[in-house]
């Protein structure tokens, strides 16, 4: 899976289109086999945000410390519960008052947590030290827009990638 750094930026984009595709196609009839498709789109749009996470975060120089096991525990809810949303409810929609909003907006804030990680790690690795929130916010909405602007993130993980296999090589 750590190959997914070094992927071409066409080849990312063809994932997500997949995973794009996979998530929104609907069968008229046949409820389950929607919500399975829209469960492994999810799984597949977050499994690639997982993995920049994961493996940008072995190249963070040692002086930088982020909180990796919160983003781990963030990025599993945020799956756990789209897919409880899309398995529990048949409209996908979700409406929480009173207390119940609570966990709501803690899987909200789950969600925005496993967007910015990965483009936290991205940007404190350029920069050798810890990114702050101005310095990513770019990154992160492009994250948002994610299959239009992995033509401009890859290349810079990928860049990355290479000098840190050329340091490990040396």
């Amino acid at each position: 899976m750590r190959r997914i750094l070094q992927l071409k930026h066409c080849q990312i984009f063809l994932i997500l289109m997949f995973s794009m595709l996979v998530g929104n196609t609907t069968i008229e009839g046949y409820s389950t086999v929607n919500d399975v498709l829209g469960v492994i789109g999810v799984v597949l749009f977050f499994s690639l945000l997982i993995a920049y996470g994961h493996y940008l975060y072995d190249y963070l120089p040692r002086k930088i410390k982020l909180n990796y096991n919160l983003f781990i525990i963030n990025a599993f809810l945020t799956i756990a519960s789209l897919i409880a949303v899309a398995i529990l409810t048949e409209s996908n929609k979700v409406s929480l008052t009173g207390i119940y909003a609570l966990p709501g907006f803690y899987i909200f804030y789950a969600f925005l947590h496993t967007i910015a990680f990965p483009v936290k790690v991205l940007k404190s690795i350029e920069l050798n030290r810890e990114a702050r929130l101005g310095e990513y916010i770019g990154l992160f909405f492009g994250i948002i827009f994610w299959p239009f602007c992995i033509w401009f993130i890859q290349p810079r993980v990928n860049r990355i990638a290479r000098e840190e296999q050329a340091v490990f090589e040396v």
